[in-house]
């Protein structure tokens, strides 16, 4: 039994704060409801005991996002000590020790919990998403089930790594593409705001017409000064309705449909996707979970909702009966996936064929973010070069109008 700490209101309105000792939250709720309560909150004596010991420092670090590196370690110390004999929460207050902030206080907070009678798949349930992913609640479950916690642990380190390592190396693809952007924009936008007014200011001076070129040249460079703030301040503005848009369920099921329907980029997202649902459902069926219920997580997990919620129908498509195979295919997927799936079905091996899958996705991804990057350099570096080409250009035809 556990003492919990709950605020609730009567039938009259009136807040109500006391305890109540029950085995878990639901029985304490459930409780309350029966005495004509409504709980508004209601948490762990102990666990607010400690976030009340952490003060001021516990409400910064409870709303910082927790490192996936620190997650990919900790899974894989609470591994490798399970492995070795030590019981959950000897293992656990071992772990709470090599972190700080946040993540150190939910292990803390998990150790209450399960000194208070609950498993490790129910504690890490009762947190966010930014904190543990649904799949690490679920695979937890199942390791305990089956007796296999330190080997799902272990397996579940391996596959966060494996999907930093790929968004890691993503982004280090896309860095320098990116600083010759901003370098292009910025060398477009002095040019067109400092140096050029400068230099039609002098031209004016000499009262003669200007060629075309030039005279081109310093009506984009006025429209920039009287417009340049309207332009940020549209371009803002729309940036902005995306990003709400984006968070409504159809808007992200749109943008996200659109996203994959862009010729280079969509591959890249769709291939990045196939990876990690690969990965993802490989390890989930090596780990004891069903087709369905591997499916129906892995939609939780995948980030683009088009593939996510063909994954949701797919789950239920094998509910009443079909095979994941068939229950997969739709025209995003390549007839790839549906192949080796059956492959995998009639062989015994569809784990295997899924982490190979995975690796397979994994590498057209690596493939095809080098190939955008070697495009994107020089295309970006003509482009400032035709820019720079053509202001001086449109500088020495105004200079040999002047001699004439």
């Amino acid at each position: 039994m556990a003492t919990f700490i709950y605020t609730a209101l009567n039938v009259d309105g009136k807040e109500r704060k006391g305890q109540i000792d029950a085995p878990d939250t639901n029985t304490a709720s459930a409780a309350l409801r029966t005495e004509g309560l409504f709980v508004v909150s209601i948490s762990d004596e102990r666990r607010a005991a400690v976030r009340k010991k952490g003060g001021i420092g516990a409400l910064i670090t409870d709303n910082l996002s927790i490192s996936k590196r620190d997650l990919v370690f900790f899974f894989k110390q609470l591994a490798f000590m399970l492995r070795a004999g030590l019981p959950m929460l000897h293992a656990l207050n071992i772990s709470k020790n090599q972190f700080q902030g946040r993540l150190a206080r939910i292990i803390q907070s998990m150790i209450v919990d399960i000194e208070a009678g609950s498993n490790l798949s129910t504690a890490m349930k009762k947190y966010k998403t930014d904190v543990f992913p649904p799949i690490a609640a679920n695979m937890v479950l199942a390791g305990e089930s089956t007796g296999s916690t330190d080997a799902v642990t272990l397996r579940l380190a391996k596959h966060l790594e494996k999907k930093l390592a790929l968004r890691s190396q993503t982004v280090s693809a896309m860095i320098y593409p990116m600083i010759v952007v901003f370098a292009a924009i910025a060398v477009v936008t002095f040019l067109l705001g400092v140096i050029i007014p400068k230099f039609a200011a002098f031209l004016v001076n000499r009262g003669k017409q200007l060629p075309a070129p030039t005279q081109l040249l310093i009506d984009m460079s006025n429209f920039v000064i009287n417009y340049g703030v309207y332009i940020i301040g549209v371009f803002l503005l729309i940036s902005v309705l995306i990003g709400v848009f984006y968070t409504t369920p159809r808007g992200r099921l749109m943008l996200d449909t659109f996203l994959l329907k862009i010729p280079v980029i969509g591959k890249l997202l769709l291939n990045s996707a196939l990876a990690d649902f690969s990965w993802s459902l490989s390890m989930m069926l090596n780990s004891g979970l069903t087709a369905y219920e591997s499916l129906n997580i892995s939609s939780k997990v995948i980030g683009n909702r088009y593939i996510s919620d063909h994954l949701a129908r797919a789950a239920e498509k094998i509910k009443i009966g079909k095979d994941l195979a068939s229950s997969i295919q739709d025209k995003m997927v390549p007839d790839l996936i549906p192949q080796m799936i059956t492959v995998g079905e009639q062989t015994g091996s569809l784990d295997q064929i899924l982490d190979e899958l995975g690796g397979y996705y994994e590498e057209r991804l690596e493939e095809g973010v080098k190939r955008m990057s070697s495009l994107i350099e020089p295309v970006l570096i003509l482009v400032i070069g035709v820019i720079v080409g053509f202001v001086y250009y449109a500088f020495f035809m105004a200079l040999f109008s002047l001699v004439k």
